[in-house]
């Protein structure tokens, strides 16, 4: 059985990346013949390659210094995505071709048993990338190919307004759609009047102990995992963590002031690596949340509005919104219940959304079509369940 999967992996981001390999990783392993559709619309592709520019035009008026710090970032920026790539390129497979646009992708209409789109934002009509149809698998032939998610969402998307009509036309001629969170399992259900499950991200679904590359720091930790600016009493909140345990404050994929020590271009190795030797990590980040959970560590998840929902749905299933920063935050530290996780309970829940997500997912794949190896695979998960 021959497999595509359509998501974001050509990105310069963490969580990204490591959700299309863990995907790719876990199909892989069940003996899958599957690939990653390599395509790369053109208008995202720009952005990302703008930002590789080493040179960028600036007005004269701006100082000598200033066109070589521009200069530097852009230099971080290409190393971090070369190391993206590269770490795609060497651990999973992609498609022959390359796709700029989506009349390309008509391509592979009907050269896959099963499409996958698969887990990040790809749904999401709210952000930069706008809304696309090809994410909804509208190039896949319905006679011979079976459409399938895992682990979609519609990110902070919570209408869709005027692309309802077309976006319920596709979203029912999948055969099985598999979300990563409730607010995606709701506009499915009010607005295309379709069943959709929720599972957990891929990057669950794996293990990470031949991946990491520990980092070569000797003192003990706090990381550092942001991707926006964060607000004063929250500097503050990290300051007295990092005080309370001597640790020294360490920031991966950007440049904090907070920091004692920057890895703004780690390879993904390099960044789970980071994950996998923390002492405590904070983080605004869906992804950084889950690999907080994923390596048993005690973590702070500071909210922002752009991220609210799905993270908060992600504790909320592990029983973790404690872990939310509030006010509350400083008397938890001062008291010590902010370095107490009780991951014995969470890691009994952890493990039966695994195997559940690992079987909708294989169901989805065979949709009656079980060979005898995948009914063993089954049977295996159920019993475990």
């Amino acid at each position: 059985m021959k497999i595509g999967i359509l998501t974001f992996h050509h990105v310069d981001n963490y969580g990204a990346t490591l959700q299309a390999f863990a995907l790719w990783s876990f199909l892989n392993s069940q003996g899958y013949d599957v690939e990653i559709i390599d395509y790369r619309p053109l208008k995202i592709a720009w952005i990302y390659f703008r930002a590789l520019l080493p040179i960028k035009r600036v007005k004269s008026s701006i100082s000598e210094t200033k066109k070589i710090r521009i200069n530097e970032k852009s230099l971080i920026y290409i190393s971090r995505y070369w190391k993206m790539r590269s770490f795609l390129l060497s651990h999973v497979k992609l498609s022959h071709k390359i796709f700029y646009d989506k009349k390309g992708l008509k391509f592979y209409h009907d050269k896959y048993d099963v499409v996958i789109c698969g887990s990040d934002q790809i749904w999401c009509t709210d952000s930069f990338r706008g809304y696309n149809s090809s994410f909804f698998l509208d190039f896949v032939s319905n006679e011979t190919t079976r459409k399938v998610s895992y682990a979609a969402s519609f990110g902070n998307t919570t209408k869709l307004g005027t692309y309802q009509k077309e976006i319920y036309t596709l979203i029912n001629q999948f055969q099985t759609i598999l979300v990563r969170d409730s607010n995606s399992r709701e506009i499915i259900a009010n607005e295309c009047k379709k069943k959709a499950i929720k599972v957990l991200d891929p990057t669950f679904l794996i293990k990470y102990d031949t991946l990491k590359n520990p980092p070569k720091i000797t003192n003990k930790y706090l990381l550092l995992y942001v991707q926006a600016d964060m607000e004063p009493e929250e500097e503050d909140f990290i300051k007295l963590v990092a005080e309370e345990q001597n640790l020294t404050i360490v920031s991966v994929g950007r440049d904090e002031r907070l920091a004692q020590i920057n890895f703004e271009s780690a390879s993904p190795k390099e960044w789970i690596g980071l994950y996998s030797e923390a002492s405590y990590i904070v983080t605004n980040t869906y992804h950084g949340t889950i690999f907080s959970i994923i390596f048993h560590k005690p973590f702070t998840v500071l909210l922002p509005s752009d991220k609210s929902n799905k993270v908060k749905d992600l504790l909320n299933d592990f029983g973790l919104t404690n872990r939310i920063f509030s006010e509350k935050s400083k008397a938890q530290l001062f008291n010590k219940q902010i370095f107490d996780i009780d991951y014995e309970s969470v890691s009994s829940i952890l493990e039966s959304k695994i195997m559940e997500s690992k079987k909708y997912l294989i169901e989805a794949i065979l949709q009656g079509e079980i060979d005898s190896k995948s009914k063993v695979m089954l049977d295996e998960i159920r019993k475990k369940q």
